[in-house]
């Protein structure tokens, strides 16, 4: 008597395989999903926090985008998206306040965007940051952080 798995035996399996594959890929997608909008909220997060310590020692004024940038983030702080590694492509300086409810002006997906009244230096009194979600999403726009929160 020879031993084996017949081929029903053998179908059996692969396609039990099938199924739980079927299963498992789309939940393993969300999650990794899941995981790129919590990256773009900690590097909001960041961005925050950094604004807020250069206002202390600035008297309490918000700065520009661009006076914060090179000097003052961490250097790991990328894009979770395409992995940008340069800050000055992880964070937009925006022209005007996103509006979570009507994400009109949303940035690129997995940057960080910054708005500032401050024309010069620092000589802003509020600022917003944004969180821009995959593109083509309605809900682009993730989160809007102001000072206070």
């Amino acid at each position: 008597m020879k031993k084996g798995f017949t081929l029903i035996e053998l179908m059996i399996v692969v396609v039990i395989i099938g199924i739980l594959a079927a299963i498992a890929i789309p939940n393993f997608v969300q999650i990794i999903d899941k995981a790129k909008v919590s990256s773009v909220k900690a590097n909001m997060h960041t961005l925050q926090v950094t604004i807020e310590t250069i206002s202390v020692d600035h008297g309490g004024s918000y700065p520009i985008i661009t006076e914060i940038v090179d000097s003052v983030l961490p250097q790991n702080f990328k894009n979770p998206y395409n992995a940008t590694l340069t800050l000055s492509t992880a964070i937009e300086t925006m022209t005007e306040e996103p509006d979570a409810a009507n994400p009109t002006n949303a940035g690129t997906e997995g940057n960080c965007g910054y708005y500032s009244d401050a024309t010069a230096g620092f000589d802003g009194t509020t600022y917003q940051i944004s969180g821009f979600g995959k593109a083509g999403d309605n809900n682009s726009v993730l989160l809007c952080l102001t000072p206070g929160q």
